[in-house]
């Protein structure tokens, strides 16, 4: 995200020190008080993307403060208030929010699995009438998403690595949203754009695990143009839910960055590497308002 740096001896050294770097999802302010980051983070890596390139490193023993999307000590909060944003309130379910033909092919080919309770080490497969109380974003999300997803571990992302660090040092940690706000991207979707999402995930489940090597090539290689055109699909057939996702947060995050760059406190904000991509991204919003950003 951003990314400054004690603006006399950085400046100086930035060129050199850039050129020994491949690019990374990492940028760093440079007319700011203090060295302040931008970090562009994937949220699931596997054991072999590790150690991370130099300039991860860099943010995170620079920063004495990481601001992620929310907070990530209030994750419980996040959880309990997420789960039951994805349910409908008594008396509704899914049948009556999506087309009757949606709904034939959901009972038809659609089962989840979950723990037998009669066996603590077994599980079952269970039919989708199951699940009727969850919204159809949440069914794309758990039930229709590419399984690429799984053969990277949300545990070991770029978020998890940074929040450990974090804690282990004693470091402050915040985040751009509020829990309200972070549940809200997904849970404040209308039907119709739940509905979408739904549909385009069950219409896409080949080109899931192409597209996600794509994605994290692209964030291996600092590449937002890339980054930028994997979004396309999305921002081509629903604007409105591209920027709901993207582009709208980041114009609420900015004025929150630059009251961060103001306190003058080494400050790294890690989020989604999307949110530095393309026209309208952070980084171009905080270059609108003066900043010099250079990325590493």
């Amino acid at each position: 995200m951003l990314v400054a740096l004690s603006l006399a001896p950085l400046v100086a050294d930035a060129a050199p020190q850039a050129k020994k770097f491949p690019k990374c999802c990492v940028w760093r302010v440079i007319n700011a008080k203090a060295p302040f980051y931008l970090v562009g983070s994937i949220h699931a890596l596997s054991k072999k993307d590790y150690p991370l390139p130099r300039p991860y490193d860099i943010a995170l023993k620079d920063s004495t403060r990481f601001l992620f999307e929310f907070d990530p000590t209030q994750h419980v909060e996040f959880q309990k208030k997420f789960e039951a944003a994805a349910k409908y309130p008594p008396g509704q379910d899914i049948r009556s929010k999506i087309s009757p033909e949606l709904l034939a092919w959901l009972r038809k080919n659609m089962f989840t699995v979950i723990p037998d309770a009669r066996d603590g080490n077994d599980e079952r497969l269970v039919s989708f009438d199951s699940q009727l109380r969850y919204k159809p974003w949440w069914i794309a999300q758990h039930l229709a998403a590419s399984a690429s997803y799984s053969k990277s571990s949300a545990s070991r992302g770029l978020d998890n690595y940074f929040v450990d660090h974090a804690i282990k040092f004693g470091k402050q940690i915040g985040g751009l949203e509020s829990v309200n706000e972070h549940v809200a991207v997904m849970g404040g979707l209308s039907d119709r754009d739940g509905e979408f999402l739904l549909q385009d995930a069950l219409t896409q489940p080949e080109n899931g695990d192409k597209e996600a090597g794509r994605m994290y090539k692209a964030w291996r290689k600092g590449d937002t143009n890339a980054l930028w055109a994997g979004d396309a699909p999305l921002r081509s057939k629903a604007p409105r839910i591209a920027a709901r996702f993207v582009d709208d947060r980041n114009v609420k995050w900015v004025p929150r960055i630059e009251a961060e760059l103001k306190t003058g406190k080494p400050t790294a904000i890690v989020a989604g590497a999307l949110h530095f991509s393309g026209p309208r991204s952070v980084i171009a919003l905080l270059q609108k308002r003066g900043y010099v950003i250079e990325q590493l």
